[in-house]
């Protein structure tokens, strides 16, 4: 997806790469091939984080050891030493590795660890071949994928690593540990990505909760929210996605205030502001960040994502379903890991969080259930990818999983989940919760802004004089 009126050479020239590999002194290149039938080369970036002093404990803010807990009487991660690398495999594939998650190798380090991040494939410091160009269509494909991350290990002379995968990131590394199970010493599954099935089972989820009712928690909410749209009030086709950001970054009951609100006439300006943050180009345009044009034929066409959208009411995959046809459509899976999974022997720890709804727990446990020998953590509270939300988790399983002591984790989820959310996460918690607060508590003064910001919709667009609905999508 391009920025209007701007070429992807303006936002990611060779020179502006070059500038910002000459400040940064844990990069590395190893130069591929763009694929099996293009024998050209284009440089593929990884970072890579050597390990500092553990002398000096990190401390919570309780007190207590973040990094380590106690097994048994006895912190035992703390005083072992990992065994291999850790490799982070994000989330993505449109995520970048380099720049978002610094802070987070830089900490890694501190506890030992030797931490390498791979730039996917046509993300931020490896979008571009090796004339400054944007790498072809025919280059974005898994197989090409898996082939880099066995390049950036034997680059990296790295015989065996402990991955760890979030989402996509954790359907590549069940891949590697079934096809190459000799460079994997063992496996953290984030909030994984199994099947193109999968969101199926998301979409499922969040209509049980949000429309269906049969979730004894939520069932007044989705008794109100089902009211709203037969109402006319919320536009149920496109609720889902906003619903689905909502309780991602709020939980159940950030969903419940802004259905309530909307029952009183309220909460347009707060489902709107998600509704435009949800619908921005940049939101998935952002230079070595986020970078979706690329990579869309991966996520689209070889992982089937937004193919199982339906136009049903408060349908997650909208937003995915309408994106999904501006590349090929999707014909079948490259891998079947369903049927592969009970091929890995390396030891496997699960996560998932109890409230996530983009990779509900169901699809963590029957992934466990089908890894031989693996274990599950459930983290109460928590919503999609630890790595993302609740860093302190993540850092605490990928030491344990290089030291050989992931599988102790499980015992100790209530502990973990008393862990902070990373700032980031608080942040955005924080900055919904002040919106419908404000909503809540000041209806005057929103319904002014409110009126004043669709005169200003109107005068740009004058379809919305005639519609009643609050598009929430």
């Amino acid at each position: 997806m391009k920025l209007p009126g701007v070429r992807s050479t303006d936002l990611f020239d060779r020179p502006a790469q070059d500038d910002l590999l000459q400040i940064r002194n844990d990069l590395m290149t190893v130069y591929r091939e763009i694929s099996a039938g293009d024998e050209r080369l284009f440089p593929l970036r990884y970072a890579r984080t050597v390990p500092r002093s553990t002398s000096r404990r990190r401390t919570a803010s309780a007190g207590a050891p973040v990094d380590e807990v106690t097994v048994d009487g006895a912190e035992q991660p703390l005083t072992a030493t990992p065994e291999v690398p850790v490799l982070l495999l994000p989330d993505g594939p449109d995520r970048a590795s380099v720049l978002p998650y610094d802070v987070l190798r830089r900490s890694l380090a501190g506890r030992g660890l030797d931490v390498l991040m791979m730039e996917h494939r046509g993300v931020g410091l490896s979008r571009l071949d090796a004339e400054g160009h944007d790498l072809p269509p025919h280059a974005m494909s898994l197989r090409e994928v898996l082939g880099d991350v066995l390049a950036v290990l034997d680059h990296a002379r790295a015989p065996q690593v402990a991955l760890y995968g979030v989402g996509y990131g954790a359907y590549l590394a069940q891949a590697l540990a079934v096809l190459h199970p000799e460079r994997v010493h063992s496996l953290v599954l984030d909030s994984p990505l199994t099947s193109a099935d999968d969101e199926k089972i998301a979409q499922e989820t969040l209509r049980a909760m949000y429309w269906d009712g049969t979730v004894p928690a939520t069932s007044t909410t989705a008794s109100s929210l089902r009211r709203l749209v037969g109402e006319g009030v919320v536009d149920g086709y496109r609720a889902g996605p906003v619903v689905l950001a909502v309780h991602e970054h709020g939980g159940p009951s950030a969903v419940r205030d802004l259905v309530d609100l909307l029952a009183l006439g309220r909460g347009q300006l707060t489902g709107n502001s998600v509704r435009q943050v949800l619908n921005r180009d940049w939101l998935q345009s952002t230079p070595y960040v986020m970078e979706y044009d690329l990579t869309a034929r991966i996520l689209h066409t070889e992982l089937g994502g937004g193919h199982h959208a339906d136009g049903g009411p408060l349908d997650p995959l909208v937003i995915s379903g309408e994106k999904s046809r501006t590349v090929p459509p999707f014909t079948g899976e490259v891998l079947d890991l369903h049927e592969l999974a009970p091929a890995i022997t390396a030891p496997t720890l699960v996560i998932t969080g109890s409230l996530d709804l983009i990779s509900p727990p169901r699809i963590a446990r029957e992934l466990t259930a089908r890894i031989p020998g693996a274990r599950l953590l459930e983290v109460p509270g928590a919503g999609h990818s630890m790595l993302d939300t609740r860093s302190q988790i993540t850092q605490i399983a990928a030491r344990w999983s290089a030291c050989g002591a992931a599988h102790l984790l499980p015992e100790h989820a209530h502990e973990l989940a008393a862990l902070p959310a990373t700032p980031t996460d608080q942040a955005l918690s924080r900055g919904l919760q002040i919106a419908l607060a404000a909503e809540r508590y000041s209806p005057w003064r929103i319904r002014v802004e409110s009126a004043r910001a669709k005169r200003e919709q109107a005068q740009v667009d004058p379809r919305s004089r005639r519609t009643r609905h609050v598009k929430l999508d």
